[in-house]
């Protein structure tokens, strides 16, 4: 039984491959969600959408499964995720206006549900801005009978500098829904440890529950981990590894699967060919199960997935 059985996602991510294989994989993953949000549509500092995405068959797929599909909105650049094409388009209210019309067409032409707005580092100078955008956009699309979703960096406080850009309580105030990149608190770039630490995830909650509604609110949780050389050298990189390879790497080299109670949270050490020995932390049916359980807890929403293409590996290529 795969992992993803455990899964269930009210919001689940999935980043396009080709028609063949989109069909395929959301015709395999849609029992467990209840939208699928497709990535990525990228925005230009005018306000224009950047980029064509050949999505027709995810999103037909996707609601023949009677599940909804969103379009995910991002600041994606080259460079990576662009603080200042936000900071353009958020402080020219010709381009803002001209954003949330494009958006507003994109779903309305192409047949989604919504859209997700997963604009990352946005920044503390455009926090009230980046909440009016919402609602101007929440206003346009609610008329067409379409859900905004926005996907949010997990914060435990307001006194992280480089969090400032999100006002959680005026983002909740607005947005049907919330997806909490609750992931990545250890990372490829980072010393070994828990990716989705439960500690961490309590603390999310509980800073987010304090203002907004509850029923908004969706933990986002990783369907891999990462693999890590140890001992960390600073500036190596370790590979990302779907749960289920996790699984099977452990199995491979006969290492034994511990569980950390502290961080509910599986991980396991192997020694490679070359002998170098290496750490992985990752998600097991155990952990998935807990944070199920803390969800339903609070009583929010839902626990989402980030994102489906990687939550069995590459099994799907050897078709």
């Amino acid at each position: 039984m795969s992992l993803s059985n455990y899964i269930a996602g009210t919001l689940s991510f999935y980043v396009l491959r080709n028609p063949d294989l989109d069909r395929e994989l959301i015709n395999d993953y849609a029992p467990y969600s209840s939208s699928i949000s497709i990535f990525e549509y990228h925005i230009a500092p005018n306000g224009d959408i950047a980029n064509q995405l050949n999505d027709a068959a995810a999103i037909e797929t996707t609601w023949q499964r009677r599940v909804t599909p969103l379009a995910t909105i991002t600041n994606l650049t080259s460079g990576g995720f662009s603080t200042e094409i936000v900071h353009q388009v958020l402080n020219n209210p010709t381009a803002r206006t001209n954003l949330v019309n494009n958006i507003y067409d994109l779903v309305s032409t192409r047949g989604y549900g919504g859209v997700t707005i997963d604009f990352e580092q946005v920044s503390a100078a455009d926090r009230d801005l980046f909440t009016g955008f919402l609602r101007q956009l929440r206003d346009r699309l609610q008329a067409g009978g379409y859900v905004l979703t926005i996907a949010v960096p997990a914060k435990t406080s307001d006194n992280i500098p480089w969090l400032r850009g999100y006002d959680y309580g005026g983002i909740g105030a607005v947005v049907n829904y919330m997806f909490i990149m609750a992931y990545d608190w250890h990372h490829a770039g980072s010393e070994p440890g828990p990716v989705a630490p439960i500690t961490e995830i309590r603390r999310t909650i509980e800073f987010t529950i304090a203002q907004v509604p509850s029923r908004k609110i969706i933990i986002g949780v990783p369907l891999y981990g990462y693999d890590w050389i140890i001992p960390y050298q600073p500036g190596t990189v370790a590979s990302a590894i779907s749960n289920q390879n996790a699984i099977e790497r452990a199995m491979r080299y006969q290492a034994p699967i511990q569980y950390s109670a502290e961080y509910q949270s599986p991980f396991f050490r192997y020694s490679d060919q070359q002998g170098r020995t290496h750490e992985v932390w990752f998600e097991g049916v155990r952990s998935m199960s807990r944070k199920m359980q803390i969800v339903r807890e609070y009583r929010l929403q839902a626990i989402g997935a980030w994102q489906l293409t990687l939550a069995e590996g590459h099994h799907h290529h050897h078709h």
